[in-house]
């Protein structure tokens, strides 16, 4: 099929006896000269609804996206952050493919970028880098590494700057459709999953899911955890995507949550005690290799930081850290690296206290208020919409949602009520530990590359309008007038444009969800690629 955006075409399946009906007619109302007309099934619909498929979609969002930055990259100065620039070789003259590589996706190379791209590069050279989990960085040294590194054609900064964007296409394309098919798992409505998906693709993050950021691996390795949890808790499979996303993301410890709560699910079904054993056993199981593959960073981080050896840094990444009071690796003294000495020495907690002040309500400082307004959006949407499931469901809640509730409010409850428990209580985490703990402006892209819910519950505000159901019943009654057909039947892994680019159609709140996703993804890409603080 076409990658661009068609009109939906009727499938001839399903309206043979309407076809032949029409058709009999009109051999009676024209001269029998007249041929008979009938519809192919190739022929558009006259229908108004537009559909692309899921991977077109993804990819013009990233187009786009990658556009803006290019442009605004050239005709906004850069701003002098004053944060961390990853050093660079002063004896390496530039490749001549590294010119054409800055400026179409230089404005990418920005903030956190500037640490990942480091890190494939040079290892955790500084004991700040250590804030940043190895998965990304390693998949995109060993994709460098596998091309040739630098060579007379390219630096192997701008291949890695490269491959990371190509590596966060894929994955931003994988995101899209895992949560297209865990939307339509919990949510049990094909066209809030397809709004589901279109809000994700400009989201008010959306440059974070191209720039060399972990958010769009995060979230393709995150939305299978929560599908897989939903479809077959049982397959062994799951550990794959779940230790994955712990090596990808601190937050990724939280999946975990996921397993452990469908799995307590089942077991509460289920009355054969040889089901409960295995399904237990097969649990620890999966628990054991999750805390391996997690044990293996710690321990590789402490080996680095934690003992005086020699490694054989370059002679410019060496004057960075002294430049700069950086801790090198290797370099292991008396003051350095107290989480060395801690009972179970884990380094992650103390780098982001010691050199971001993350922190209880250390955030709280009245410069801090732009940076409050900035997340506000998300935290309302998020804590709006949970404490109404809440209030909804409030006996079903109070039993964590694993324990029976009388059958008269089982039966009003939506499917989607009784599977959401677990994806309200994790997004609600999320957003008051980043409203308490981290830099608050974090929170943004935070729910937006590991909870569902943000789009779930901005897509509620469509499809729970009784406008967008009159529209809907209005479009499919027209359709069969003009057409004498069915309506077309959603096609799997597309989603129809129609409702929401219909602006005009729209009430208040579904506009506010609209300017506020388009906008942040807009304002977003210009900030961030000149070095303007964002989310």
């Amino acid at each position: 099929m076409s990658n661009k955006a068609t009109k939906n075409q009727q499938p001839p399946a399903g309206n043979t006896s309407t076809k032949q009906h029409q058709n009999h007619q009109n051999q009676h109302s024209h001269s029998s000269s007249s041929p008979k007309k009938t519809k192919t099934p190739s022929t558009p619909s006259s229908s108004s609804t537009w559909h692309i498929s899921i991977t077109s979609l993804a990819l013009l969002s990233r187009l786009f996206v990658i556009t803006l930055q290019v442009i605004s990259n050239h005709l906004v100065p850069d701003h002098d952050a004053g944060v961390f620039v990853a050093p660079r070789d002063p004896e390496t003259p530039p490749a001549k493919l590294d010119g054409a590589v800055n400026f179409f996706l230089g404005g990418l190379h920005r903030w956190d970028g500037q640490y990942f791209l480091h890190i494939s590069e040079y290892g955790y050279s500084y004991e700040n880098t250590l804030a940043f989990f190895p998965l990304f960085p390693f998949l995109i040294k060993i994709a460098t590494s596998s091309l040739g590194g630098s060579t007379p054609m390219i630096t192997y900064r701008e291949l890695s700057l490269v491959l990371a964007v190509l590596l966060n296409l894929v994955c931003f394309v994988l995101a899209a459709k895992a949560l297209y098919k865990l939307s339509n798992l919990v949510l049990g409505n094909k066209k809030k999953s397809e709004l589901a998906v279109i809000l994700f693709c400009f989201n008010p993050a959306s440059i974070f899911f191209t720039a060399p950021y972990t958010e769009a691996l995060f979230s393709w390795l995150s939305f299978s955890v929560m599908a897989q949890c939903i479809d077959d808790i049982n397959s062994v499979f799951i550990t794959i995507p779940l230790s994955l996303s712990i090596l990808c993301r601190s937050n990724g410890m939280l999946n975990i949550g996921f397993l452990l709560y469908f799995t307590a699910r089942r077991i509460l079904s289920q009355s054969s005690f040889h089901t409960i054993i295995c399904m237990g056993s097969k649990l620890f199981s999966i628990l054991m290799i999750i805390i391996f593959h997690y044990g293996i960073a710690q321990v590789y981080n402490y080996y680095l930081f934690c003992f005086e050896q020699k490694f054989s840094f370059p002679a410019h990444v060496k004057q960075y850290a002294l430049d700069r009071g950086l801790v090198l690796a290797g370099n292991k003294t008396a003051e350095s690296s107290p989480w060395c000495s801690n009972y179970l020495p884990l380094s992650y907690s103390y780098v982001q206290s010691h050199y971001w002040d993350v922190g209880f309500m250390n955030y709280y400082e009245l410069k801090q208020l732009p940076n409050f307004l900035l997340a506000l959006p998300a935290i309302y949407l998020v804590l709006s919409n949970a404490y109404k499931y809440i209030h909804d469901n409030w006996d079903f809640c109070a039993g964590l949602g694993l324990f029976r509730v009388q059958k008269k409010q089982l039966k009003s409850m939506r499917n989607y009520d009784r599977v959401a428990f677990a994806f309200v209580a994790h997004a609600l985490f999320l957003t008051l530990f980043s409203v308490l703990f981290v830099h608050v402006q974090v929170t943004t892209r935070m729910l937006a590359s590991s909870s569902p819910l943000l789009y779930w519950f901005a897509a509620e505000y469509f499809t729970g309008d009784k406008a967008f159901i009159r529209r809907q019943v209005i479009r499919k009654l027209s359709k069969q007038v003009r057409d004498g057909t069915e309506p077309c039947t959603h096609v799997e892994n597309y989603v129809e444009l129609s409702d929401i680019l219909d602006f005009r159609q729209m009430n208040w709140k579904q506009k506010a969800i609209l300017v506020y996703f388009a906008g942040y993804a807009t304002v977003g890409t210009i900030l961030f690629s000149n070095f303007l603080p964002w989310t």
